[in-house]
């Protein structure tokens, strides 16, 4: 009998794709009722630095990776997707770089944006969001608004990936129609999250930054509702009782776990603040470097003095990381006094947005099962944890799309 696939071994595998978030869900949303008690309470307090300080280890080196995965490919791979590696990060930089050029332009000056608010009213939407004052805080405003709705897609995907890989491990099959199905009900969930988010107009802050969400017609939340659970049944139905009917097969709880996590981290139904904010872009981090592990360690294999050159890999993304978030951009904001003359840390929103939106851009190329180098470290390569049979990843004709700080939830 031939050893099943994993990508590390099969236990591990289930609690990093989304069994230890929820089991830590469950454990903060039975907590919440005793916030009273000073020892609970003091746990809860703690969340925040504590999430912070894996950040560095867990969150950081998740992005930092995926530039490896694309860049490290070299100039003709870099160049064959110029529009997600070359245009798209040129672009943001430009954004943002104009943001800081003409930050304290008052917004009422630009008759552009006075229309397009305008515009939103007769739609019921909140016109708001338009509202400025500052030019500045207008485009960082649009850059996140644009990072919420690719973290969105990018977490969906990477979730229907982590499916879709394991289901060829098992050999799970899905039929075409099935896979559009589970990815539908995935978007859903993320749909329903953005939709729910943007009910009632209001501003919000991140780091310093204030922002109005749109005002959507109240109707959207229930409409959004119906299309989860028709979307859920479907997937019941038409997927594993499907399945199960014609041949007897039942996913594995490694392909199921990436789906109930997906509906428990983003339903509002489900929804638990503080692992809400603080918890899910690290589980979110946790799903991408089991795979991450799996392509560098079939890719190291063979190399020479291979655990000094792992060690190095995860020295150089946890360092780059840290000056990528913190370091640099908080010298920057020190050295240019932008939190004194704005009221908020320019430097390390515009780091978090740049790096966050274009990381969507990044796994987009970087984990395209038609590519030979993705197929052949994470499906032909064997594992020192589980033995894997060569030339299995000639099945795989479909599997992991695009992989997730924030990486954060609307």
């Amino acid at each position: 009998m031939r050893p099943k696939l994993a990508l590390t071994t099969r236990f591990l595998d289930f609690w990093l794709l989304g069994g230890a978030s929820l089991i830590v869900w469950l454990a903060m949303v039975l907590a919440s009722g005793w916030r009273a008690a000073s020892g609970v309470d003091q746990q809860f307090r703690n969340l925040t630095f504590t999430t912070l300080t894996l950040a560095l280890v867990v969150n950081y080196p998740h992005f930092l990776l995926s530039y490896k995965f694309a860049y490290g490919r070299g100039l003709r791979f870099v160049l064959a997707h110029s529009w997600q590696l070359v245009v798209v990060p040129i672009g943001l930089a430009a954004l943002l770089g104009g943001a800081y050029w003409f930050f304290d332009l008052p917004v009422r000056q630009l008759t552009m944006v006075s229309r397009a608010s305008a515009a939103l009213d007769p739609w019921g939407l909140n016109s708001q969001v338009l509202a400025g004052p500052r030019l500045g805080e207008l485009l960082l405003t649009v850059c996140f608004n644009l990072m919420i709705v690719t973290i969105g897609w990018h977490y969906t995907m990477q979730v229907f990936g982590c499916m879709m890989v394991y289901a060829r491990f098992d050999g799970y099959r899905f039929t075409s129609s099935q896979r559009a199905l589970t990815k539908l009900a995935l978007v859903s969930v993320w749909l329903m999250s953005v939709v729910d988010n943007n009910l009632h107009g209001t501003w919000r802050s991140f780091g310093g930054l204030s922002y109005s969400s749109f005002d959507l017609p109240d109707v959207a939340g229930p409409l959004t509702e119906v299309f989860v659970l028709g979307a859920f049944a479907g997937v019941v139905y038409n997927v594993f009782y499907a399945n199960y009917r014609s041949n007897g097969q039942l996913p594995s709880a490694n392909v199921l776990v990436p789906f109930v996590a997906m509906v428990i981290w983003w339903l509002p139904q489900t929804r638990q603040d503080d692992f809400y904010y603080l918890m899910i872009p690290l589980f979110h981090s946790l799903q991408y470097l089991a795979f991450a592990y799996k392509m560098e360690d079939a890719r190291l294999r063979a190399s020479r003095y291979r655990e000094i050159r792992a060690t190095g890999v995860i020295l150089g993304v946890v360092i780059a990381g840290w000056l990528a978030f913190e370091l640099v951009p908080g010298a920057l904001d020190e050295r240019l006094g932008t939190s004194h003359a704005w009221g908020l840390s320019f430097f390390m929103i515009a780091a978090m947005l740049f790096i966050n939106i274009h990381h969507y851009f990044i796994d987009n190329v970087a984990w395209r099962m038609n590519d030979a180098t993705v197929r052949k470290y994470l499906f032909e390569s064997a594992s020192p944890l589980d033995i894997i049979p060569a030339g299995f990843a000639h099945a795989a004709s479909q599997g992991l799309s695009t992989a997730h700080a924030v990486d954060q939830p609307s």
